[in-house]
């Protein structure tokens, strides 16, 4: 079973959701394959269609900012980037971890089933990297 995020992303809690349809799309796509039984504990989120250095990234309040540019990869690294992104909100990453949030969002995002995308981003990205929180 996989979250039911129809109509208004039910279950989850979205406090601003500002994205295009495309983005929309891309990102239902990847809420929906999440597994169910992480739904009642999926903090809250907002996710905003804005400029990212990374394609997506994670702000130390937990708000998700998609870049545009996300549009344009192969769908498997859109896919595997956006996942990655979910996975830090729901660990609770604030960007101050590190490799090892890194390596823990990976690692979160494959057993929610996204082993293959995941491989398909770091193929392009190379592996994860310390970098300093936008």
């Amino acid at each position: 079973m996989v979250m039911n995020i129809d109509d208004e992303l039910e279950p989850l809690t979205v406090y601003n959701y500002d994205v295009s349809p495309a983005m929309n799309h891309l990102i239902r796509h990847v809420l929906k394959r999440i597994p169910d039984h992480y739904a009642g504990d999926f903090p809250s989120f907002s996710v905003f269609e804005a400029h990212s250095p990374w394609g997506a990234h994670v702000d130390p309040e937990g708000i998700i900012f998609c870049d545009p540019s996300l549009l344009n990869l192969p769908w498997g690294v859109a896919i595997g980037t956006l996942v990655h992104e979910f996975a830090h909100v729901f660990l609770g990453h604030t960007g101050k971890g590190g490799l090892a949030d890194e390596r823990e969002a990976d690692a979160l995002a494959r057993r929610w089933g996204f082993s293959k995308e995941v491989d398909a981003m770091r193929k392009l990205y190379g592996p994860p990297t310390e970098h300093k929180t936008v």
